[in-house]
């Protein structure tokens, strides 16, 4: 294990063993109060380790409840690129924090994804609405700038809250809290063991984390031809005739806008492409996605 991965390891640890200020008293009042919650914060604020405090005390009481990752760029349920869902039901579900359906985006920057963020945030919150008693939204870093106001207003929009989760040291969240009406809001402080990454430690995180997912993937190979199987780069179709799939490519292999795993390309050319991919079968894969995340 790496000296980063040690290093990384022993924060979540610290951070999952401990409370940030506010966290037992919101855990209760989200015990009665349930519904639709969504986590917002800069990046590093502590929203994946609150989402995860939160999942354990509120399943520990025996509510069902479903966590919508759309952190695209450092999930802690889903892989980089995508957004995905997970319903537990007991804190034995902890245990095994994947996510159940997820949809891989293309990209870890959400400001080259934004209809398909919000389409995606919205169609998997209808779903975790209609299986759990409370569901939370955690959602990506990206807060400050008019792209930061606009994603987080129409991720509010798009997923109808019932109240909304603002963690933050000083006051980054208000430009965007201060344009919400008839909304629940609770601020809170994040975690005291919470620190701020640079952009390299997040780029070799997602690189980790693929690496991983990727350690037993098997060859397998797929023919492009007609309109058998779609071919989507960031939302747009196209097709290999006019797209370079370079190898070491990750791609989404599809039914519809569910991924049912991903495949890292090891070439490409017209007429199909092959790919290493830990899916045992590509039975039911009707579209391939692909953007610029790579490995």
């Amino acid at each position: 294990m790496n000296e980063a991965l040690v290093t990384r390891t022993r924060e979540t640890i610290c951070m999952e063993s401990t409370t940030g200020p506010g966290w037992e008293d919101l855990l209760e009042t989200l015990r009665r109060e349930r519904g639709v919650i969504l986590l917002l914060g800069a990046t590093d604020s502590g929203k994946s380790t609150l989402a995860r405090f939160l999942v354990a005390g509120l399943t520990a009481t025996g509510l069902t409840v479903a966590l919508v990752d759309t952190d695209v760029g450092q999930s802690a349920l889903c892989l980089p690129g995508t957004v995905g869902v997970k319903l537990f039901r007991s804190s034995a579900d902890l245990a095994d924090y994947r996510c159940e359906q997820f949809s891989f985006l293309g990209s870890a920057n959400p400001a080259r994804l934004v209809p398909r963020l919000l389409e995606t945030t919205g169609r998997l919150t209808e779903l975790a609405r209609s299986r759990a008693e409370v569901v939370l939204i955690d959602t990506t870093g990206l807060i400050s700038g008019e792209l930061g106001r606009g994603l987080k207003l129409a991720k509010i929009r798009v997923t109808l809250p019932d109240q909304i989760i603002a963690l933050q040291r000083r006051d980054e969240c208000e430009p965007i809290l201060g344009q919400l009406d008839e909304l629940v809001i609770r601020r809170i402080h994040p975690h005291p063991a919470a620190r701020t990454r640079s952009k390299e430690s997040r780029s070799r995180i997602r690189r980790e984390r693929l690496a991983a997912y990727f350690a037993n993937a098997t060859p397998a190979e797929m023919l492009l031809h007609g309109d058998e199987v779609e071919l989507y780069r960031l939302g747009e179709r196209v097709s290999l005739r006019h797209e370079q799939l370079a190898a070491g490519t990750v791609i989404g292999l599809n039914h519809g806008d569910e991924t049912l795993g991903l495949g890292l390309v090891m070439e490409a050319d017209r007429e199909g492409i092959t790919f290493r991919s830990p899916l045992g079968s590509l039975a039911g894969v009707k579209r391939v996605v692909f953007g610029d995340v790579a490995l």
